[in-house]
C-alpha cells in the first residue's frame, strides 16, 4: 500500500483529485478536517484543549464549539491560529497513524490517501510515501469559492492569508497537479503520476488490486 498525501489551497481541487482516486483506482480517504472535527466535538480528544485555550465564549448553547466562531478568531490572528493547530494537529496525525497501519495490515487497498490544504503546517507529510500538490490559479480558486460555497472576499482573503503560499508549495513538493476545472486532464495528470511510481511497487499494486 502506498500513502498519498494530496494538498493545495483552498478551492484548488483537492477533493476532485481525491475522489477520482477513490473511484478509479480504489484508493481509500482519509480526510484529515472530517477527523479534526469529530476530534473537537465535546467528547473529542480535541476539545478541552481548544476551549481552555480560547474560552466558552465560542461555546454554543450545546456546549459544542462554534466553528464560525472559532474560524473568525484564527483566520484573523495567525498566533491564535498556529495555538488551534498545536492543541489539534498532532491528535488528528496520531488517528490518521493508526489508520494507516490498520490499512497496511488488511491489506484491502493499493493507496492510501490523505487529504488536507495544511500538508505543509501539520506535518503529515511525514507519514506519506508522495505529496501531490494541486495547484489552480487564485483567481480560479477565488471564483469557486464565491461561486460554490458563497464566501465573501474578506473571508477568502482571511483564509488565503492563514494558508501557505504558492511558492511554499512549489518549493516542498515536485509533483504537481494542475487544475483548470478539465477532468480529463486532471485524470491524465494522475495517471502519470501513479505510472511514475518504482516497478517494484507497481508490481505489487497490481498484485493487490487484482485480488480484490
Amino acid at each position: 500500500m502506498r500513502v498519498i498525501g494530496i494538498t493545495g489551497g483552498i478551492g484548488s481541487g483537492k477533493s476532485l483529485v481525491a475522489d477520482i482516486m477513490i473511484k478509479k483506482y480504489n484508493a481509500y480517504l482519509i480526510n484529515s478536517d472530517k477527523i479534526a472535527k469529530e476530534q473537537m466535538t465535546p467528547q473529542g480528544i480535541s476539545y478541552k484543549g481548544v476551549v481552555e485555550y480560547f474560552g466558552k465564549e465560542i461555546l454554543m448553547e450545546d456546549g459544542t464549539i462554534d466553528k464560525e466562531k472559532l474560524s473568525k478568531i484564527v483566520f484573523s490572528d495567525k498566533e491564535k491560529l498556529l495555538k488551534l493547530n498545536s492543541l489539534t494537529h498532532p491528535n488528528v496525525l496520531a488517528e490518521i497513524q493508526e489508520i494507516i497501519e490498520e490499512k497496511r495490515k488488511s491489506r484491502t487497498v493499493p493507496y492510501c490517501i490523505i487529504e488536507t490544504a495544511l500538508m505543509i503546517e501539520s506535518g503529515y507529510d511525514f507519514v506519506c510515501d508522495e505529496v501531490w500538490y494541486v495547484h489552480s490559479p487564485e483567481s480560479v480558486r477565488r471564483n469557486r469559492l464565491k461561486q460554490y460555497r458563497g464566501y465573501s472576499d474578506e473571508h477568502i482573503d482571511a483564509i488565503f492569508r492563514s494558508q501557505s503560499k504558492e511558492e511554499a508549495f512549489f518549493k516542498r513538493y515536485k509533483k504537481v497537479i494542475y487544475n483548470d476545472g478539465d477532468i480529463c486532464k486532471l485524470e491524465d495528470q494522475i495517471e502519470k503520476l501513479l505510472k511514475d511510481a518504482s516497478p517494484v511497487f507497481l508490481d505489487k499494486t497490481a498484485q493487490m488490486r487484482d485480488t480484490l
